[in-house]
């Protein structure tokens, strides 16, 4: 009986220890003059590698146009490479405003970064670096007319060595309709020994367009969502290029961004209908078998809205809103399965706001995203956003 007591005892300060920890925590805060922003700023996108250490891009940094950086798990940051400002031409050639990161097979980091790029037609780069900053290559340049693809804003590592990727334009160019001119954005592939190939590009009819990241399930096949305002969809592309749509949304009603699979095989994502003050949380199935779960009320700004779904340990699905929260700054959302919100955590402004990259959950259980605003940083100044915590799952 005492032992079964103390057990019970354990799991009560257990409990109540979770209770107390779970919080938002902001670990880094990006210090930032008119000036200078010695380690970037507006921070979007962070991954735990291989080596157990945490690498992130920033959008931008004064004078520059963003920064590729090393974070500890203390909150020390050391800046890796700063995309800088060719003084001779007046562009950023190697790209501006750096949005996604990976680690490649071959262990370097590989990311995207949305505009920028040698001359005015330029948008958006693809690249690679060395874990301690050297070796910086420009793998892939993008540009207004590229039918290549246009504006990158998504990169994953593969089971099979290559990365995969999304970007929101370029591609096809249609004559009418939402991506005339534009282009609709295609699905690519790259290999670790810098070869690009264009698996899949958008029509910007039946198979919409804009797609805004994609997933690797367990079946091997990338799945993602499009953001086209009239109606988007999700879709299915194999590692050789088969394009399948799975699903059209109703017309006025898009993704959110990729979905996430979760342990039971389903995709579960966010869409949304224009102008509605709610987002719907769904899942489908690997065939396009789609289930709307929940409508969640939450404020959304433009494209951002709310982050890909991760599932934690819990097994609830976590997610960062941009915007709402008790004090209007953001919050970070749990959803459980059945679509009830089993947490709702505000940022206050302090701690930072304005989440707009996605959530990772590191070796140890916590949870690492970024704020593209505010915070506060080591000599208490007002920040230029964070890299923060969420610690107390099981």
């Amino acid at each position: 009986m005492k032992r079964i007591l103390g057990q019970l005892l354990c799991l009560g300060l257990i409990s109540e220890a979770h209770a107390q920890t779970l919080g938002i925590h902001e670990l880094f805060g990006f210090p930032c003059t008119t000036t200078s922003c010695p380690d970037g700023e507006q921070p979007d996108a962070i991954i735990q590698a291989s080596d157990g250490q945490f690498y992130g891009v920033a959008q931008a940094s004064i004078p520059g146009g963003g920064t590729i950086f090393k974070i500890t798990a203390s909150g020390q940051v050391t800046p890796l490479y700063r995309f800088p400002n060719d003084t001779h031409t007046g562009f950023f050639d190697n790209g501006y405003a750096p949005n996604s990161i990976a680690e490649g097979s071959d262990g370097l980091l590989y990311g995207t970064a949305g505009s920028g790029g040698p001359n005015s037609a330029s948008l958006g780069t693809l690249w690679r670096i060395h874990k301690d900053g050297s070796g910086f290559q420009v793998l892939q340049f993008f540009c207004t007319s590229c039918t290549t693809g246009g504006s990158p804003n998504d990169i994953i590592a593969g089971s099979d060595g290559n990365l995969y990727g999304t970007t929101g334009y370029g591609g096809f160019f249609p004559s009418g309709g939402y991506c005339e001119g534009l282009g609709c954005g295609v699905v690519f592939k790259l290999t670790t020994s810098g070869v690009y190939t264009v698996l899949h590009a958008f029509n910007g009819g039946s198979e919409t367009s804009l797609p805004m990241g994609i997933v690797q399930a367990n079946d091997g096949n990338l799945y993602g969502g499009t953001g086209y305002l009239g109606g988007g969809a999700l879709f299915r592309v194999t590692p050789s290029g088969a394009f399948t749509t799975l699903y059209t949304f109703a017309s006025g009603t898009y993704a959110l961004g990729p979905p996430t699979q979760a342990s039971n095989g389903l995709l579960y994502g966010f869409s949304h209908l224009v102008n509605a003050a709610t987002i719907e949380f769904f899942s489908s199935t690997l065939a396009g078998s789609v289930q709307q779960i929940q409508q969640i009320t939450q404020p959304l700004r433009k494209q951002y809205g709310i982050g890909k779904p991760l599932q934690a340990t819990d097994g609830n699905f976590w997610a960062a809103a941009a915007l709402g929260g008790s004090s209007g700054y953001g919050r970070v959302l749990a959803v459980t399965p059945a679509g009830a919100i089993a947490q709702s955590l505000s940022f206050s402004g302090t701690n930072g706001s304005f989440p707009t990259g996605p959530l990772i959950q590191a070796s140890g259980g916590v949870l690492y995203g970024t704020t593209i605003q505010r915070g506060t940083t080591s000599t208490g100044a007002l920040a230029a956003g964070v890299v923060y915590t969420i610690s107390g799952l099981p």
